[in-house]
């Protein structure tokens, strides 16, 4: 019984012996990596249309406008709303709400002005 008492543990103490061994082998010393990203954004790219000023928020898919007295936003524009994609231009707000620095964006960017439309000249019937 002595034996075996003194077998077990001198192969439990080998076994934790190969154990050490092992683990010290996995350990590898590596430089720190690079830091990521900042946790926060400084800014959220909209899309305005200054002819309907109009913003669009890409990253959720969400139209921000104002009707009725009031800012509205929804997925959908109201069917009335028509935008021009080549008079879109890129800002970046530092609000989760555009339209709190609308005034400083629409004097950035106005609306464009349409051109008279040609209007035809009367000859007198001749």
């Amino acid at each position: 019984m002595k034996r075996w008492k003194a077998f077990s543990v001198t192969l439990l103490s080998l076994a934790g012996a190969v154990a050490l061994v092992a683990l010290a082998g996995c350990y590898e010393e590596r430089p720190y990596p690079p830091p990521g990203p900042p946790a926060y954004v400084e800014g959220y790219d909209y899309y305005y249309y200054p002819d309907e000023e109009v913003y669009f928020y890409p990253a959720t898919g969400v139209y921000f406008w104002f009707g009725g007295g009031g800012w509205h936003s929804g997925r959908h524009l109201p069917g009335r709303m028509v935008l021009h994609e080549e008079g879109r231009v890129n800002v970046r707000i530092n609000s989760r709400v555009p339209y709190e620095h609308h005034e400083e964006i629409r004097a950035r960017y106005p609306a464009h002005v349409s051109p008279p439309h040609e209007v035809p000249i009367e000859h007198g019937g001749r």
